[in-house]
C-alpha cells in the first residue's frame, strides 16, 4: 500500500518506468534520424522498439509504482483547468510543497506522447513506400499499405510539436523553477529539498521489479520478431 512520504529521498519513478522513458527517447531519436538518412532497416528496428516500449507503458500504467499508474495522475479537463488557474494565481509560491509525480497538465502531455508514438509505431509495420520498403505486415493489407504509409508520415506533424513542448517544460522547470526533472528521471528520486516536495512513495517490491523488467524484455522480443512474418517473396 502506498503511504505518504515527505522525505527528501522520496522515490518517485520506479526503475522499469525510467528504463521505458530513456529507451523511448533514444528510440524516437534513432527513428527520426534514420528515416531522414534513408536507413529504413534502422528505422524499422527503432519503430519496433518504440512499439514494445509503449505497450509496456500502457500495461505498467495499471501495475507500476504509485506515480506510474494512470489512476494516480490522470484527471479530467475541468480539474486540469482548475489546476492551471490555481498555478497562475499562486505564481512561484516557494512555501507550498510540490506534489510528487506528474502535474495534471503534464499528465495530458504524457497521454499525448504515448498516443502519437503508439500511432506511429503501430502504423509503420503495415505501411509501404511501394519502392524500397515494405513493413513486416504490409503484405496482409496490400490494398491499404500505401494509404497507411501516408497516415504514418502525417503523424510526425503531431510528434514534433509534442516533443518540443515536452523539452520546453523541462527547461522551464530547470531554469525558472530550479527543479532538475531530468535528474529525478535518472535517479528515480525527487531532486528538490525535503521540504519542497510531498507525496506517496513510488517504490515497488522486488517481485514487481523483476516482473516489470521481464515484461519489457518479452515485449521487445515480440515486437522485434514481427519481421519474421514478412514473406521472403514480398
Amino acid at each position: 500500500m502506498d503511504k505518504p512520504n515527505n522525505s527528501g529521498n522520496l522515490l518517485v519513478w520506479d526503475l522499469p518506468l525510467r528504463l521505458f522513458h530513456w529507451g523511448l527517447a533514444i528510440a524516437v531519436i534513432v527513428a527520426v534520424v534514420s528515416v531522414e538518412n534513408d536507413r529504413m532497416d534502422v528505422h524499422e528496428r527503432a519503430g519496433l522498439t518504440v512499439l514494445g516500449l509503449v505497450v509496456f507503458r500502457i500495461i505498467w500504467g495499471f501495475f507500476g509504482g504509485h506515480h506510474a499508474r494512470f489512476a494516480n495522475f490522470l484527471v479530467g479537463p475541468r480539474r486540469t483547468i482548475a489546476w492551471v488557474r490555481q498555478a497562475v494565481q499562486k505564481g512561484s509560491d516557494e512555501q507550498a510543497p510540490r506534489q510528487a509525480g506528474h502535474s495534471p497538465l503534464a499528465a495530458w502531455s504524457v497521454l499525448g506522447l504515448l498516443g502519437i508514438t503508439l500511432y506511429l509505431a503501430s502504423t509503420g509495420p503495415w505501411s509501404t513506400d511501394g519502392i524500397l520498403y515494405d513493413g513486416p505486415l504490409a503484405h496482409l493489407v496490400p490494398a491499404m499499405s500505401g494509404q497507411i504509409a501516408e497516415w504514418h508520415h502525417r503523424g510526425k506533424l503531431l510528434l514534433i510539436p509534442l516533443v518540443v513542448l515536452h523539452l520546453a517544460a523541462i527547461l522551464y522547470y530547470k531554469f525558472r523553477k530550479k527543479t532538475p526533472l531530468t535528474r529525478a528521471m535518472v535517479t528515480g528520486r525527487a531532486s528538490e529539498p525535503h521540504d519542497s516536495v510531498t507525496g506517496a512513495d513510488g517504490g515497488i517490491t522486488g517481485s514487481r521489479l523483476v516482473t516489470g523488467l521481464l515484461l519489457i524484455a518479452i515485449l521487445q522480443a515480440a515486437t522485434h520478431a514481427l519481421p519474421l512474418l514478412r514473406p521472403a517473396w514480398y
